[in-house]
């Protein structure tokens, strides 16, 4: 097999693979070529694979695997336009105009192809973008993140132990579902989506996976069919809201600043003020906040984990309650619910 790809692209691609595979599991280091109507490379941690054509080449039986590490540094500082690829049976052979790498092969193993989907809906890639980077913000490893339907709307969910985040996501549906999906992979998008960078329909397939699917890669990741709590729907109303004093979030990262991660971080909102008490050990944090406002609670919560959401929100922000609940939401529909005590 000879393969003549474009240097840049082939680059571009390779840093969207670096961002799917992550940094958590050495052992899936690798990417991936086959023949596909051309030149596929694919990138995995294990849950998400991608694919990506990165040019045309002659027909080739199974799954080529170069470690990306060495694809990255042999294209550091490269200047030529092209890489040329020739593969035999146990070795396949980079070469540029000046430099050549030559990379013995093990077995090779039988292609991975995407699954067999329908499609569920779309969107847009930056759109949805943000809302993954909003809702998994506060998630730490081995949490899950959901996203489907519900009221005939595109939603996206997550939820910790003190608070969760929630947004609408612009589009359109075809058919109801919602799907769960790990934390660390769905980081790992929202970082190759960073790379990719461009303003394109994002098409979204439903199977034993979700796929995330454009003209240029289909990304796969793994998960189960499940459900919304039908109780979200009290998150969606707008009901009478107060602006909150931009203050609010400079003292809850303040707080995030001196408590260690697991603090809880505890607000009241009484006689026109929100208070704030944390502390551990040795160490107190007070603060009182002026805030016109006829609402009376208290919530507790993580301040790092609200912080993280906070920084994904727009500046203007929202403040309402509800049946044993506060929430804060900012003019496209971000949303972080906190569970009264």
């Amino acid at each position: 097999m000879r393969a003549t790809v474009e240097l840049p692209l082939l680059s571009f691609w390779l840093r969207f693979c670096d961002k799917l595979i992550g940094s958590s599991e050495y052992s899936f280091g690798n990417v991936y070529f086959s023949y596909q109507e051309g030149l596929v490379v694919r990138a995995t941690d294990g849950c998400l694979h991608g694919w990506m054509r990165v040019g045309s080449c002659e027909p080739f039986e199974g799954e080529i695997a170069i470690p990306l590490k060495l694809l990255k540094g042999f294209l550091v500082s490269e200047s030529g336009e092209f890489l040329n690829l020739v593969l035999t049976e146990d070795e396949i052979v980079l070469s540029s105009p000046s430099e050549a790498l030559r990379i013995k092969l093990a077995a090779r193993r039988d292609k991975q192809v995407p699954v067999e989907h329908e499609t569920v809906a779309w969107s847009d890639v930056p759109s949805f973008n943000r809302a993954l980077d909003f809702v998994t913000s506060p998630l730490e490893e081995g949490d899950f993140a959901l996203f489907g339907t519900f009221q005939k709307e595109l939603l996206l969910f997550a939820s910790t132990r003190t608070l969760l985040c929630l947004t609408q996501l612009k589009g359109e549906t075809v058919k109801e579902f919602v799907f769960s999906f790990p934390y660390m992979s769905a980081r790992h998008i929202v970082k190759a989506l960073e790379i990719y960078g461009r303003d394109t329909r994002l098409n979204f397939g439903l199977g034993e996976a979700l796929l995330l699917r454009t003209n240029d890669f289909t990304l796969q990741l793994c998960g189960e069919q499940a459900s919304f709590d039908p109780r979200i729907g009290d998150f969606l109303v707008r009901g009478e809201s107060y602006v909150l004093p931009k203050n609010f979030q400079r003292f809850v990262s303040k707080a995030a600043w001196l408590m260690p991660r697991e603090s809880i971080l505890r607000v009241e909102c009484v006689k026109s003020t929100l208070r704030f008490f944390g502390g551990y050990g040795t160490v107190a944090y007070r603060a009182i906040l002026p805030f016109e406002c006829p609402l009376r609670f208290e919530v507790e919560f993580s301040p790092h984990k609200l912080r993280s959401a906070l920084a994904r929100m727009g500046s203007k922000l929202f403040l309402s309650a509800g049946d044993g609940f506060v929430k804060i939401e900012d003019s496209s529909s971000r949303t972080v619910v906190l569970r009264r005590q």
